[in-house]
């Protein structure tokens, strides 16, 4: 019965090393959701999504979000000094819990020091607050309970 039960195991372990568990890009617009096997973002305000098929390029305003590599990624306002700016980014989203979501926006000032801040936003992509020195701590709390990802 020992023999078994390790040789269960043993197939178990087996088994579960063949399987390739992989995530599959994806492109939401307006339209609905459309799914790739890679998708790009490039640098002159497209989103390029890859299939066997062939390439299909979505301007950066038609999209609400797009996953790729296994992020997810949602167009969301800019903020600057706790004010939105009329302007979009797609930031990439951290986490979310209760209706309020975390998300990382890389600023690239400068492209060899690019800046990395952690906005959080309501479901319907109001502003809320930014993580700084004074609540960082209690942010982390509630968003990662006791993983501290975002910090100052």
């Amino acid at each position: 019965m020992k023999n078994l039960s390790i040789l269960l195991i043993i197939g178990i372990l087996g088994l579960s090393s063949l399987v390739n568990a992989q995530t599959t890009d994806y492109i939401i617009t307006g339209d609905g959701v459309k799914y790739y096997s890679k998708v790009r973002a490039g640098l002159s305000s497209t989103i390029t999504g890859i299939n066997e098929s062939g390439k299909e390029r979505f301007s950066a305003d038609q999209v609400v979000a797009y996953s790729r590599d296994g992020r997810i990624y949602e167009r969301v306002p800019v903020v600057v000094d706790n004010k939105e700016t009329g302007r979009y980014a797609f930031m990439e989203l951290i986490t979310y819990r209760n209706g309020l979501k975390v998300y990382k926006h890389t600023i690239f000032h400068d492209i060899s020091n690019p800046v990395e801040e952690y906005l959080v936003y309501r479901n319907d992509g109001t502003y809320v607050v930014k993580f700084d020195g004074r609540n960082t701590t209690t942010l982390n709390q509630f968003f990662f309970h006791m993983h501290n990802l975002a910090g100052n």
